[in-house]
């Protein structure tokens, strides 16, 4: 029985937020964590139940102070030129801002595709959050469903790519053109 919702797991909760946005999550054990936010391993498996289970809630934690990316995907659904709506979606996602947030989703999405048994809820979550939204998107601007599904894993596939040159260094310049060039070519029709 996780137990997430008393005062003192909601404090916790945010402490390993801070913790894994810092440190990541491959190289932080149970006992580490713990340590660092002035619990011990006990006391964090009473409220989370494991391990993974309080990593993926503090990722989620972690991912709720980075408004600009919650704003992103509805911002896609926005009236007017949808082409439009993915420039200004890519440059909120690459905002600087949200550097730390993206470092630890890569982090974590790696850790859990090495054992995707032990975290098939955690990849459920990363696997589907974003493109469903996307695929509305795509559908309110009058996209049929088997084609607004098909955009959103082309988008996807895009800006994960993207994000992945973006925290290896490329430039934002250049990213910002080929996702424009790339976009263009996709979805303006």
């Amino acid at each position: 029985m996780i137990r997430e919702d008393s005062p003192e797991a909601q404090r916790l909760l945010g402490l390993a937020a801070d913790v894994i946005l810092e440190r990541g999550v491959v190289a932080v054990s149970l006992s580490e964590l713990a340590r660092a936010i002035g619990s011990n391993n006990r006391m964090l498996l009473y409220y989370f139940g494991s391990k993974e289970e309080l990593f993926a809630r503090a990722i989620h934690t972690a991912y709720e102070r980075f408004p600009d990316l919650h704003a992103l995907i509805p911002g896609l659904s926005d009236p007017g030129d949808l082409v439009e709506n993915l420039r200004t979606g890519w440059r909120r996602l690459r905002a600087p801002e949200n550097t730390a947030y993206l470092t630890l989703f890569f982090e974590a999405f790696a850790a859990a595709v090495r054992a995707p048994e032990a975290n098939r809820t955690h990849l459920d979550v990363l696997a589907t959050h974003w493109p469903r939204g996307i695929g509305a998107a795509f559908r309110s601007h009058g996209f049929d469903e088997a084609t607004a599904a098909r955009a959103a894993v082309q988008l996807m596939v895009l800006w994960r790519g993207l994000q992945l040159e973006l925290l290896a260094g490329t430039p934002v310049e250049a990213l910002d053109a080929a996702h424009d060039e790339a976009v263009t070519r996709l979805f303006d029709a």
